[in-house]
């Protein structure tokens, strides 16, 4: 969508219901003739209550004087309704012919077909909703858990927004205060005062450096936890994949070698979703394939949060750790695979035990302690990365580069404040500031901003 040649003021259209069979589909008009547009091809059957704001009307929908389908009408009064304009919405049958037909005709009586994401466009230049509530809706949208979906749900609230609001209003109370200086500049600022204003800086940053801290957590959130299987060549890194999946999707053989790309799948787990990377077995290899697909698996470690190091062996913790000496240590979780043939583990667990590492026992093979790895996996990250139920997360990069802009530019605000007596170059920073924030939130229109946001959305939203 092309926010720059899309116009308001036409009356839009479109299919808000998934393509295909199903019982039931909505079409959607908004603009200043939506219901004139309607009456074209909607005909109530009680005239007498047809079209009051708010009621559903039963009616027959036609296309060109032929009757194509009976259907529902619900007429919302601007300013009252999604868009902020005057909408409409229909409830048909579904299925794939009627609908479009539905939108035929009313594309015949004078309306033009939504564009990707302008019902929520519209919205959102008609004040019904902010960025940080555009980008909660693209969010939920593309939910693949539940986590993601419900704090999706707090940020379209508005959760997300009250937070910027309070550091706009901070940042403005404190312009002002500073802006009272520079106009009456014969009033000198006392020690306390100045104490007081550094205090109403740090505060600023504090609660900025809060909400960037969550982005962490808000990306975990909505894009699961990605872990990568790692290993030596045979020690049942495919098999535990496929265990975890519980499905034969990595081909396992007893050839050193077998994986040589990186297999990857997803499952959900406790509302959760995980993404598992199965990797090609650490070695020096000849074959020129085999060592590529070894140093993608390295290469991948850095896009990852959790490194699960498969092994079957029960020798010392030391010789795995030189084989794996590349892998962070707080990313760490040992696997002791084939816990069905290996029985005496005891010096291996003891120097876990002693290093504090996280560890599990499991046999791949028999499908023993699977679940359990997943339990223990997603409870580490999830409490290192916890967030309260009513807590909002930043989960776009846009959002926390914005807000890296705002720290900066708060922490070069208070410097000057404090080590010079140009007020002057306090307010400039402190303004660019404020306009971070109003970035953030879209008080400030960045037109390619929303191109890319909005064009996101599906036709009918």
């Amino acid at each position: 969508m092309d926010s720059k040649l899309v116009s308001s003021d036409d009356t839009i259209c479109a299919i808000c219901t998934p393509d295909g069979v199903g019982s039931l589909a909505v079409i959607r008009i908004s603009g200043p003739r939506a219901l004139d547009i309607t009456k074209e091809i909607f005909k109530p059957k009680n005239t007498k209550t047809s079209f009051k704001p708010n009621m559903t009307n039963l009616g027959n929908i036609y296309y060109k004087e032929k009757l194509i389908d009976q259907g529902i009408g619900i007429y919302f009064k601007s300013p009252n309704s999604l868009t902020g304009q005057d909408v409409v919405e229909l409830q048909t049958h579904g299925g794939y012919v009627v609908p479009k037909m539905v939108l035929k005709a009313l594309l015949v009586a004078g309306a033009r077909l939504a564009e990707p994401g302008e019902f929520s466009f519209r919205s959102f230049l008609n004040g019904k909703i902010d960025l940080l509530e555009a980008e909660g809706i693209a969010d939920l949208i593309s939910s693949q858990s539940e986590a993601a979906a419900n704090y999706s749900t707090k940020n379209i609230s508005g959760e997300i927004t009250k937070k910027f609001n309070n550091l706009r209003d901070l940042g403005i109370n404190l312009l002002a205060e500073l802006e009272a200086r520079v106009d009456f500049p014969e009033d000198e600022i006392s020690e306390i005062d100045k104490n007081k204003i550094l205090e109403d800086y740090n505060q600023i940053k504090d609660e900025c450096s809060s909400i960037f801290e969550s982005y962490d957590k808000g990306r975990l959130i909505m894009k699961g936890l990605r872990v990568l299987i790692l290993g030596e060549p045979n020690v049942g890194k495919s098999t535990l994949l496929n265990a975890i999946l519980n499905e034969e999707r990595s081909i396992v053989t007893n050839i050193p070698g077998t994986t040589r790309d990186i297999v990857e799948a997803q499952i959900d787990f406790r509302g959760h979703r995980l993404s598992f990377s199965d990797t090609a077995g650490q070695r020096v290899s000849k074959d020129i394939v085999e060592t590529a697909g070894i140093q993608k698996a390295k290469d991948k470690i850095n896009y990852s949060d959790a490194v699960l190091i498969v092994t079957d062996k029960s020798d010392s913790l030391s010789d795995l750790e030189k084989v794996f000496s590349f892998v962070p240590r707080e990313k760490i979780y040992f696997v002791l695979n084939k816990s069905d043939l290996i029985s005496e583990r005891k010096l291996l667990i003891d120097e876990l035990k002693l290093k504090k590492m996280r560890f599990i026992e499991i046999s791949a093979k028999e499908s023993t302690n699977i679940r359990n790895l997943l339990i223990s996996l997603l409870t580490f990250f999830v409490n290192r990365n916890s967030v309260d139920s009513d807590e909002s997360v930043l989960t776009t990069e846009r959002q926390v580069n914005l807000v890296k802009d705002g720290i900066k530019a708060i922490e070069r605000s208070r410097l000057l404040f404090a080590n010079s007596d140009h007020i002057e170059l306090v307010t400039i920073e402190l303004r660019f500031f404020l306009e971070v924030i109003s970035k953030i939130t879209g008080e400030i229109h960045n037109e390619d901003i929303y191109d890319i946001l909005f064009s996101k959305f599906c036709i009918g939203k």
